[in-house]
């Protein structure tokens, strides 16, 4: 009951924290809001990723080079140079492993670590700015509600099927608790609530609004597994503990992150 109440606090917390920031501020708040989701995210991306056999300031260079990356390719002057910003991250990653492979407990090490860079770099920094880019295109601040509802309610699909229905497990060595029946609930949830915003995107063609609830729904899962391997592989129960009774950030907005391009194209190519 105690983890009920904190869960729901926090929430409530959350949104009006995110109400405000979006009501007073509109788009910069939302970019304000991504700031704050790339610095929290990176560092409890690193804190999973980086355990303590890696030399001193890798956590410290992702979270940097996570910040700095979001803060270039999230200025329209330099959002067209997006994909050439990923070869200068990866170089720079190669040349900070290059440079202090001594320091490595092992020369896989040095590899991993490249690779765990590359790969939170574009979790923690390219899908928090794909959320930045919906709200520059056509009807964005639609599209970037349209975002959070369709996963957040897909989470609340997914778990009111699944304590009530639930009883395939889909995955239990990554989240004993997901079950087939809590993900088509919240496949259902994902769906309606894409429909519901025929409303305020009215020019969009409703088979695009079909396809966002559905694939939106199905990403947004995936990234709540994906989140889930991260967490099993570093031995962690949360990502962390800003949000008492949901955990981290990254525990929040994975689906939503995962969901974020598929919107973003959405946006792009069927908002009149």
């Amino acid at each position: 009951m105690q983890n009920l109440a904190s869960r729901f606090f926090s929430a409530a917390v959350a949104l009006i924290i995110l109400f405000c920031a979006i009501y007073f501020w509109q788009a910069t708040g939302v970019y304000v809001i991504g700031i704050f989701v790339v610095l929290r995210g990176s560092y409890e991306m690193a804190r999973m990723f980086f355990s303590d056999d890696y030399p001193k300031y890798s956590k410290t260079f992702f979270v940097f080079l996570s910040l700095i990356s979001f803060l270039i390719v999230t200025n329209p002057l330099f959002k067209f140079l997006s994909g050439l910003i990923v070869v200068l991250m990866f170089l720079t990653t190669v040349c900070y492993g290059i440079t202090l492979h001594r320091k490595f407990s092992s020369i896989d090490r040095v590899l991993m670590f490249v690779t765990k860079c590359v790969t939170g770099l574009i979790y923690c920094c390219y899908l928090p700015a794909t959320m930045i880019w919906i709200t520059q295109t056509n009807n964005g601040m639609e599209w970037f509600f349209c975002l959070l509802a369709v996963v957040f309610a897909g989470d609340c699909g997914a778990y009111l099927f699944g304590a009530t229905f639930g009883k395939t497990k889909i995955a239990p060595l990554l989240s004993p608790k997901k079950s087939l029946q809590g993900a088509v609930g919240g496949l259902l949830f994902s769906l309606a609530t894409a429909l519901g915003f025929s409303f305020l995107l009215p020019n969009t063609p409703i088979w695009v609004l079909v396809a966002c609830g559905l694939l939106g729904g199905i990403l947004g899962q995936i990234g709540d597994f994906f989140e889930s391997l991260v967490k099993r592989n570093a031995g962690v129960k949360d990502s962390g503990s800003i949000m008492p009774g949901h955990g981290g950030v990254l525990d929040r907005l994975d689906g939503v992150l995962l969901a974020a391009p598929l919107f973003y194209i959405a946006s792009t190519y069927f908002s009149l």
